[in-house]
């Protein structure tokens, strides 16, 4: 029960964006029940939205040794992939998601993004163009095929499939960060040539290259570092608590003192991070 009040919280704190904290929580989880699949799943996230793409896969894949042929693990999976610029991959596990649940607009979304990144702007033009024509009603695949018909070189077509997708969401994000983005690129559209040449440049920006996009951020890279040592420690004080209450093991005071000291300076290394945020 206490490991189902964690990966509540852990996931609320995800969703409100609180990556770093989210990971602090599943570390122990994970440490403790390596076959909570769930955990493995939330960390994989975590891990994501901090940019540890490498470690995100780690926790992707865990989930799915668990759960063979599950589409969440899967969708995560490609997204490692893609982060990682490892598209073959990315694209065979997006491909599989959504074999095993055909129609779903998230796992076509994946799929169509997933080629994208790899630069195969036809295929993923054809995957998110049947994809809009079933989910006309979800906002999200609407604007991935716009992003699509933009990088075809199909600009004006591509603003139709932004607007649907403000219409099906007024105040959609990336629906209207694509619009400003959309406009700002048509500035530069005079003729056949600049058009082509616009629409090669949208396209060039949605690439992922090989190896992945590199995290520059000081302060993200060390809250990670922070919020891995903090689980760790966390995990350790767990284990000696029961050693000492169950087991009757007798832990020398110096390494309890020197066990909390740890935690203490990484949680509060933690805070600050996430405070820097």
């Amino acid at each position: 029960m206490q490991s189902e009040n964690l990966l509540d919280r852990a996931g609320d704190l995800l969703s409100s964006g609180h990556a770093g904290q989210a990971a602090t929580l599943l570390a122990p989880v994970v440490g403790a029940e390596p076959g909570n699949g769930v955990a493995w799943l939330l960390l994989a996230r975590a891990r994501m939205a901090l940019g540890a793409h490498a470690e995100a896969l780690e926790a992707a894949r865990t989930a799915l040794n668990l759960q063979p042929r599950g589409i969440e693990e899967l969708f995560w999976v490609s997204a490692a992939y893609t982060a990682l610029g490892r598209h073959d991959l990315a694209v065979t596990a997006a491909a599989a998601a959504s074999d095993e649940d055909p129609g779903n607009p998230r796992l076509a979304e994946r799929h169509g993004r997933a080629l994208l990144a790899a630069g195969r702007t036809a295929e993923a033009s054809l995957v998110l163009e049947a994809a809009a024509e079933i989910a006309h009603y979800d906002a999200d695949v609407q604007v991935a095929w716009g992003m699509a018909l933009f990088a075809a070189g199909r600009p004006l077509s591509a603003r139709e499939a932004y607007s649907r997708a403000v219409r099906l969401e007024p105040g959609h994000v990336r629906a209207l960060a694509e619009l400003r983005r959309l406009s700002a690129a048509e500035q530069h559209i005079r003729d056949a040539d600049s058009l082509v040449r616009v629409a090669d440049e949208f396209a060039e920006s949605l690439r992922v290259p090989a190896g992945g996009v590199r995290k520059t951020s000081e302060t993200s890279a060390l809250g990670h570092v922070a919020t891995v040592a903090f689980g760790i420690c966390l995990a350790v004080l767990l284990v000696l608590a029961v050693l000492i209450r169950v087991a009757g093991v007798e832990v020398p005071m110096a390494l309890l003192v020197a066990m909390f000291s740890i935690t203490g300076a990484a949680a509060c290394l933690t805070g600050y991070t996430q405070m820097r945020r």
